[in-house]
């Protein structure tokens, strides 16, 4: 995914930048809310959208991504009332699935991070955003419809459906498990180790006892541990560049 929408990004000859994935439909009037909101919102850089689950199109799929000091990233909104969520307010990030960038904004902190390859790299790009201080906006007005996962390979054979929780397969959670590593050693603050512990931690019982895929969470936490060292070379590119205090990240990080 990285790969293919930097290509994209980079040879693109305007100013703004509108992704939108494979497995996702927009409304009508979604090009138009996004362009109006480079021009509504000047303070802002980039723009999530109010993503709506197409199987169940009285329920979000996402109103923002957050991320948690428990090492978390999440869709804010989840599984709740499309009718929640129905004011612009700032956000940690958007999820690339269907989201609006100024084309600067990559001039300025770098494109998607293809060490990444598939899931949470725009978490990672929303993080990287917001310590050189680029803010998000969410708009409920752009409509996206998205069907969730269509695009994993596992798709259409055996997998979980956990309510509430979306949805998994052996893919995902060795991506998500191996990525969340590396956001983690890229920008979480060390005092919030003992929350981080407890997150793995529940993340590891949740797929032993509920979602069933252990073995592709202990390998995607084993492929994590080896991207420690080029995490760590990032985080030190980026506290050099970071106009964000720590204090300033944990208190982001909070309100998710």
């Amino acid at each position: 995914f990285a790969k293919a929408v930097n290509l994209g990004i980079e040879n693109a000859a305007t100013r703004y930048v509108a992704l939108l994935n494979n497995d996702a439909q927009v409304d009508r009037h979604w090009i138009e809310v996004g362009l109006g909101a480079f021009e509504n919102y000047r303070d802002y850089w980039f723009f999530a959208s109010r993503m709506i689950d197409m199987r169940d199109r009285s329920r979000l799929d996402s109103a923002g991504d957050c991320y948690g000091k428990t090492g978390l990233a999440y869709k804010r909104g989840f599984g709740e009332p499309i009718e929640r969520y129905s004011k612009s307010e700032p956000v940690l990030g958007a999820s690339a699935g269907a989201a609006f960038y100024r084309k600067e904004l990559f001039t300025r902190i770098g494109l998607f991070d293809e060490g990444y390859f598939l899931y949470l790299e725009d978490v990672d790009l929303s993080l990287r955003a917001q310590l050189h201080g680029f803010k998000c906006l969410y708009l409920p007005e752009a409509i996206a419809y998205h069907l969730e996962g269509a695009s994993d390979p596992e798709h259409s054979e055996k997998r979980t459906e956990s309510p509430g929780c979306g949805f998994y397969s052996r893919n995902r959670v060795f991506w998500i498990t191996r990525n969340r590593w590396q956001l983690m050693v890229t920008y979480q603050p060390l005092r919030h180790v003992p929350w981080l512990l407890y997150g793995w931690l529940r993340s590891f019982a949740f797929h032993l006892l509920k979602a069933g895929h252990t073995a592709s969470f202990l390998r995607g936490l084993g492929a994590g541990a080896l991207m420690t060292l080029p995490a760590l070379r990032k985080r030190r590119e980026l506290n050099r560049s970071r106009v964000f205090e720590n204090s300033e990240l944990c208190d982001l990080l909070r309100k998710c």
